[in-house]
């Protein structure tokens, strides 16, 4: 019965880890938070873009950043009003911006953080009319947040097979032991090759079942970038000023080695040209982003329609390989059912009782 029950203990913990590693990718700061605080996480993000939208419209009433702060907090969730009156009681001391927004970052994932803190930024050095930028921000979050529940519930099914079939074998063992007290017996003494075949399939099938899952996490995501760094083109900054802002706000922002490495490369005097071709050497993604900075740096164009544009081609891109990846687990999913997931029930829900019947 113990070994059973530690068999259903270890399956049940591999496919949490894998679970767990999918989401690491698209929610970096619920490794943080333990499953208690997830709901409270999520509360506060998607209180997040409200909090965006009224900081804009107490903006554009002529308020201060810090009063705006103040008269907001009370309407938040406790969770995110209460480092919003931290913020504005920074503000109250003399706090630059950006520091008094450190408030915000140990319940706000910096990703998301990122932007608004850029725009708020931007407006307190050089002032002038933000409200487009924060509805930008707003609309960035929204989309953000919708996109991620999206690909959750594509591949929401598929999470599930997988965990009831890796369960199947140590639920099923555990019932004959319940109902047949000789059951245990006879797999424990002579049926202990069994009990050891089944624990490696059930093992396997796991990790197997796992890497299929993980087919289905979100690769570094380029379109939040640039969405972000629109965000702070529309708050008065150049391309490179809203890099390096949104790289220092968020270092764990998607593509962030590309990005270092293209700020390296412009602030050692290399011409745009030259950083942008080794920026666009990581991909072709990359490169039709390169091409775009640098013909809207020669030829004068809007830069910050350039890449919204390109930001919202990524998004349906991404979209789509999110329903593709759907489509495709459960074709994945049959190949570890007949040499891992059935091999292991036939152990356990049949080998007991042949081995009673050749006794």
């Amino acid at each position: 019965m113990t070994a059973l029950l530690a068999v259903a203990a270890l399956v049940l913990l591999v496919m949490a880890f894998a679970d767990h590693a999918r989401l690491r990718a698209a929610a970096p700061l619920a490794r943080r938070l333990d499953p208690r605080s997830h709901g409270r996480a999520r509360e506060r993000r998607l209180a997040l873009p409200g909090l965006v939208d009224a900081v804009a419209a107490a903006l554009a009433s002529g308020l201060s950043v810090q009063l705006a702060f103040s008269e907001i907090a009370p309407t938040l969730p406790r969770s995110l009003g209460l480092p919003t009156q931290h913020a504005a009681a920074g503000l109250a001391l003399g706090k630059p911006i950006d520091e008094a927004m450190r408030s915000f970052d140990s319940v706000i994932a910096p990703q998301d953080l990122a932007p608004f803190a850029i725009v708020l930024g931007a407006f307190a050095r050089s002032g002038g009319k933000i409200g487009r930028s924060l509805g930008r921000v707003s609309t960035l979050l929204r989309g953000r947040i919708a996109l991620e529940d999206e690909r959750a519930a594509l591949t929401a099914q598929g999470r599930a097979s997988a965990i009831v079939l890796v369960a199947l074998a140590p639920l099923g063992g555990l019932f004959f032991a319940v109902m047949t007290p000789e059951y245990v017996a006879v797999l424990f003494d002579r049926g202990r090759w069994l009990l050891i075949v089944a624990i490696a399939l059930e093992v396997a099938g796991s990790v197997w079942l796992a890497q299929i899952l993980r087919i289905t996490s979100p690769g570094a995501d380029l379109a939040s970038l640039l969405d972000a760094v629109v965000v702070g083109l529309d708050a008065g900054l150049t391309f490179e000023l809203a890099l390096a802002s949104l790289v220092a706000r968020a270092p764990q922002v998607g593509r962030l080695p590309e990005a270092r490495r293209l700020l390296a490369d412009l602030a050692l005097g290399r011409g745009p040209k030259e950083s942008f071709a080794a920026f666009g050497a990581a991909g072709p993604t990359e490169a039709r982003v390169g091409a775009l900075v640098v013909a809207a740096t020669r030829f004068g164009s809007p830069l910050s329609e350039l890449l919204v544009t390109q930001a919202d081609a990524l998004r349906t891109s991404d979209r789509r390989r999110a329903e593709a990846q759907a489509r495709r687990l459960p074709i994945l999913m049959l190949f570890p059912l007949p040499f891992c997931i059935l091999p292991a029930l036939l152990a356990i829900f049949l080998g007991p009782p042949l081995l009673s019947l050749l006794r």
